[in-house]
């Protein structure tokens, strides 16, 4: 079967992203960019930002129209429902909060195909202070796929989609605060407080 899968993503031009899978414990894919705005205001305003905003229709992959959440998501532990273009939701859960540093969360109980393939995605951003009002960004998802099988397709398929997605998301994350920042005149950057 990993022959047959590797043969696959050979063929199919997504040989990358197979066989860089291959040695990890799950399907993945990382996005790293740099932003250029402080890093207080850059976490405080990727933490509890509206996900309709920032996740737009991506081939395959629906937009996000609204979610469900009933206070400020910046507190670990908080749950919200996020509903999409297609109809189908997901359930979403803040494990970590390290302000200035990183958060993460779960996404799971998938009503999309994505139930056939998937029992949840991990996901983790990972701020650095680069100085000089820069901030670098790594956001990792995890996808735990339910099978073998479903591994396979998540690698050959899904994965690149989610790279695009995550990407066009990022992109519209640092101009809004690359446009907040310069907006302040003397780049004092736009800093609301998290915690």
């Amino acid at each position: 079967m990993t022959t047959f899968l590797t043969t696959m993503g050979l063929t199919t031009g997504n040989a990358g992203i197979s066989l860089a899978q291959s040695s990890k414990k799950y399907p993945q894919t990382k996005i790293v960019m740099t932003i250029n705005a402080p890093i207080d205001s850059t976490f405080n305003y990727i933490v509890p930002v509206d996900l309709s905003h920032i996740f737009k229709k991506y081939k395959n992959l629906p937009a996000i129209i609204k979610t469900d959440e009933t206070e400020k998501w910046i507190k670990a532990g908080l749950t919200r429902t996020v509903y999409f273009e297609d109809g189908s939701t997901s359930k979403e859960t803040l494990l970590t909060v390290v302000p200035h540093s990183s958060f993460s969360y779960k996404i799971e109980n998938f009503t999309s195909q994505l139930r056939f393939l998937a029992k949840r995605i991990e996901c983790d951003w990972i701020f650095k202070d680069l100085g000089n009002r820069q901030t670098e960004i790594e956001w990792t998802y995890k996808t735990v796929p339910k099978n073998f099988f479903s591994r396979g397709l998540i690698n050959l398929v899904l994965l690149k989609n989610i790279n695009g997605l995550l990407t066009n998301a990022l992109a519209i994350l640092k101009t809004d605060l690359e446009i907040m920042d310069e907006s302040k005149g003397n780049r004092n950057g736009f800093c609301a407080s998290v915690v």
